[in-house]
């Protein structure tokens, strides 16, 4: 189990991050999402990552339904992020991006799903980088770069 939170907690915290726009609130979500997605998956490892998405995804909408019910306003539609990462593991032709992603250095794997799963904007990239707009856009397009070579290299 630790070995599993030290290698998927950073991208889980990332996603409900990059849901909840709240570092505490992410922070909870994860440890509690950890919990579920361990009590709950019977399969391997392999799948973990997805599950433990798709548990702090939950998670955080039934947080925004007790928030609403709360304050006496339940939203008419509640404003999910596309769970991207859910589709790529679920899709068979893109299982190939999940792999390929798997092999890039953290930095680019980060930029990546921040900016193409997530939607974040590259403001918000170099808000949560602490670094420019420019910084954030040149580091994207190298990782863009590798990840086609990655992409490239794994047709063998």
């Amino acid at each position: 189990m630790r070995e599993m939170y030290e290698k998927y907690h950073r991208a889980a915290y990332l996603y409900v991050l990059s849901l909840c726009r709240e570092r505490e609130t992410a922070e909870d979500i994860v440890s509690e999402g950890f919990v579920k997605a361990f009590l709950t998956l019977e399969q391997s490892s392999e799948g973990f990552l997805w599950w433990l998405m798709r548990v702090c995804k939950n998670l955080w909408l039934d947080l925004l339904r007790k928030r609403g019910r709360e304050n006496g306003v339940l939203p008419a539609e509640i404003p999910v992020a596309e769970d991207a990462l859910a589709g790529v593991l679920q899709r068979e032709e893109n299982a190939r991006l999940y792999r390929a992603m798997a092999m890039l250095a953290e930095g680019d794997r980060e930029l990546l799903i921040w900016y193409y799963f997530s939607g974040l904007s590259i403001r918000q990239m170099a808000s949560l980088r602490g670094c420019s707009q420019t910084a954030v856009k040149t580091a994207l397009y190298r990782a863009r770069v590798r990840l086609k070579q990655k992409m490239g290299g794994e047709r063998e």
